[in-house]
């Protein structure tokens, strides 16, 4: 089977314009390239290590052959036909030895040293991340604590104030029933006092009807007297019917050894009080007292006033008699 294999210079690329200023601009690229590397790569004295690689192509081809280099502004020759290349059987594939190149090794270092940056970078980065996160993390706990006290403090504030509403309640209850118990010992102390007035009424009432009827029957008992005498008498019969003087000394006696008056000493001079007593002619029971004429000491008054209650009950005379309404008169020098 006949191959047609063109011509070679048909096979080359058609020429570029510029081609001078790009093959300028590569050399100053390289040049570059080499100073960097010669700055950054710290070069050493025992030999590199020899690195092995295998090459393997499937197939060979021949390269182009490379073009002239054409001057600018030049005219181009015509290309001349050359002979068709024959193509030639592939070689068999080889093991390629490379030799080690000294730029290569310090581009190796370079790549190493720049992976390791990277790993330091990348292991910095992680490290600056997990400090993040745990700084993250610290700080979602402290707002978690936060919350939770202050959720802990709400709570005190609301059983606090549950707790001051309580005593309040407790003291308003508290307040009301005091006033309810006022109000009802009020009531009932009104309600006692008012029997209390009632029943002195109605003391003062019997007390009253008691001395119209003593004194009914004093007047009655003096008039029998009067009216049985001799129409010759005088009227000392009438006279000598009340009670006698010794038994109005007994009894104002009796009456003197029940006062209480520790401040007598203080008493200037000797005033005497007049009381007159009412009594039940038929038993000298205390009926009544009123102070007919004051001493000019309200104290040595009641004293005597308290002295007659505490007698209660006077004696009769010598005949078995007891006179009412009686004058008892006491004074703080009297004989008890």
């Amino acid at each position: 089977m006949n191959t047609y294999n063109p011509p070679a210079d048909k096979l080359r690329p058609p020429p570029e314009k510029g081609m001078g200023r790009a093959l300028l601009f590569a050399a100053l690229i390289h040049l570059l390239l080499i100073i960097v590397i010669a700055l950054g790569v710290h070069w050493k004295s025992h030999t590199p290590e020899a690195v092995e690689a295998e090459l393997w192509a499937p197939t060979a081809h021949l390269a182009a052959p490379r073009p002239p280099q054409v001057e600018p502004q030049q005219a181009r020759p015509t290309p001349k036909p050359q002979p068709q290349a024959q193509p030639q059987p592939a070689p068999p594939l080889t093991k390629v030895q490379p030799t080690p190149d000294n730029a290569e090794i310090a581009l190796d270092k370079a790549r190493k040293r720049k992976l390791e940056d990277e790993k330091r970078q990348a292991a910095l980065l992680a490290q600056q991340l997990a400090q993040q996160r745990l700084a993250e993390k610290l700080a979602a706990e402290k707002l978690a604590l936060q919350q939770q006290r202050l959720a802990q403090e709400n709570a005190a504030e609301q059983r606090k104030l549950a707790e001051q509403k309580k005593q309040q309640e407790l003291k308003a209850l508290q307040l009301a029933q005091q006033q309810a118990r006022q109000q009802a010992e009020k009531l009932q102390a009104e309600k006692k006092a008012e029997q209390l007035r009632k029943a002195e009424q109605q003391r003062e009432q019997q007390l009253a009807k008691l001395q119209q009827q003593a004194r009914s029957d004093y007047m009655k008992n003096l008039m029998s007297q009067a009216g049985n005498g001799p129409s010759t008498s005088t009227g000392t019969a009438a006279v000598s019917s009340g009670p006698s003087g010794a038994y109005k000394a007994r009894l104002a006696t009796l009456v003197r050894q029940n006062v209480i008056y520790p401040q007598i000493d203080q008493i200037q001079g000797d005033p005497k009080v007049i009381i007159t007593v009412t009594l039940d002619p038929n038993s000298g029971e205390v009926l009544g007292t009123t102070i007919e004429r004051s001493s000019g000491v309200p104290s040595w008054d009641q004293a005597v006033l308290r002295a007659v209650q505490r007698v209660g009950r006077f004696p009769a005379d010598g005949s078995g008699r007891w006179y009412t309404p009686m004058e008892i008169k006491a004074g703080p020098r009297d004989a008890g």
